[in-house]
Parts: C-alpha cells; sequence; structure tokens
C-alpha cells in the first residue's frame, strides 16, 4: 500500500470514498456533514487545503484531508472503503500525516473525534492521540466531540 498526496483533480475519488465510509453513520446526532458533501465542496476543500489517498496496487482504498495550522496538521474527514477497514490502511493513512507534519516542521498532529463513535476514538487511542479538549456541535449542552492531538518530532 502506497498513500500519497492528492490535488483537486482527485475530488470525484475522495468523495466517493468518503460517501462510501460515512455511508453507516446518517443516525449520528447531531448528523455529520459527509453525507451533504458535493464532489464541488471537496474539490474547494482540496484546494484550499489538503488530501491524501491511500492505494492497494492501482486502487484507491482510502482517504484524509488536512488543513496545516501554525503548529499542527490536522486531519480530518478520514475514510476506508467500508471492505477493508480494519486492515490496517486507517493506520497507514494516520502514519502519512504525521511524517507530513514531520517534513513540514509541525511538533503535532491533530483530529476531531465524535463521542458518538466510540469505536473511532478508541482507533486513535491505539495510535497514540490523547484528548486534549471536549466540545459541543451547536445547539447542544453537553459534549458532542473531542480534540485529540499526538506530538510528533518535527523536522530542525
Amino acid at each position: 500500500m502506497e498513500v500519497r498526496v492528492c490535488a483537486h483533480d482527485a475530488a470525484p475519488v475522495v468523495h466517493e470514498l468518503t460517501q462510501a465510509a460515512f455511508a453507516g453513520y446518517e443516525a449520528l446526532d447531531p448528523p455529520s456533514g459527509a453525507s451533504r458533501e458535493t464532489v464541488e465542496a471537496v474539490r474547494r476543500d482540496l484546494d484550499t487545503a489538503g488530501g491524501a489517498l491511500a492505494w492497494l496496487d492501482s486502487r484507491p482504498v482510502g482517504c484524509l484531508r488536512f488543513v496545516v495550522a501554525a503548529d499542527h496538521l490536522h486531519v480530518r474527514r478520514v475514510a476506508v472503503t467500508p471492505e477493508l477497514q480494519d486492515k490496517g490502511i486507517g493506520r497507514a493513512l494516520m502514519a502519512w500525516a504525521e511524517a507530513e507534519a514531520e517534513n513540514r516542521g509541525l511538533p503535532r498532529v491533530t483530529v476531531g473525534v465524535r463521542l458518538s463513535v466510540p469505536g473511532n476514538l478508541a482507533f486513535y487511542r491505539r495510535l497514540g492521540y490523547e484528548v486534549a479538549a471536549e466540545h459541543a456541535h451547536p445547539g447542544y449542552d453537553r459534549p458532542t466531540w473531542v480534540s485529540m492531538h499526538k506530538g510528533v518530532r518535527a523536522a530542525t
């Protein structure tokens, strides 16, 4: 498997992978915005921030999007094709993000995780991510998601 950065021309593939991976999340409370995303919105996202695709042979099997901030690389919308989940693709995508942060001289990687998806919270904890803060979506009076972070050795 290989993970490579992708550009806006990969928006249809990133959109398809994201829609497939998030298909089981329609009942989340609060609802996920992933199901309402369009290819054009993904293209804009890739243009203004960044993304990466995981390839198995010549087939795209996973993706993520990221935003570079002053002191961290923020990862979002990690998606793995459903039939290949739990095969190490998500781990490979996050390892790529950590290496990307190091290469950019950033000391940490962050990710937001919904509390209503405990499997995702456990996944990031297994990778060494720690909860940094709890947050509530607009209109909620209780925490609905957490920000997590992991330190990486930034390039000097």
